[in-house]
């Protein structure tokens, strides 16, 4: 399941122009990709500033994510229990920015559309 609602769309916005504030028009790279999933699910409160995952706010998100979208209406919400551990087991988990792309790759809440 990939978020794409328009909450989520403007908080990604503010993320990519926060990230590159001086640029006129910057194409995401690969690497961009980590440190922008931080800051959007910083912004949602999932993951705070220094990376502990709030997993009640994120099944929030994944709750309003499925109102949100009718056609995924049938699948069940994951706690995040087991990603969250997946996550905390990574040997980058003290680097905020890969430990959130761990946990996102392992939820698929959130997916990076990269220029190619």
């Amino acid at each position: 399941m990939y978020a794409h609602d328009r909450v989520s769309d403007v908080i990604a916005e503010q993320c990519y122009k926060e990230m590159f504030s001086n640029a006129k028009h910057v194409e995401i790279q690969e690497s961009d990709e980590p440190c922008l999933i931080f800051c959007v699910l910083r912004k949602f409160g999932i993951m705070s500033a220094n990376g502990l995952i709030n997993l009640e706010a994120y099944r929030k998100r994944v709750q309003i994510v499925h109102q949100l979208d009718q056609r995924n209406s049938h699948i069940v919400v994951d706690s995040g229990n087991s990603c969250m551990e997946t996550a905390e087991a990574t040997s980058h988990k003290t680097d905020v920015c890969k430990k959130a792309k761990v946990f996102n790759d392992c939820t698929h809440l959130y997916r990076i559309l990269l220029a190619k």
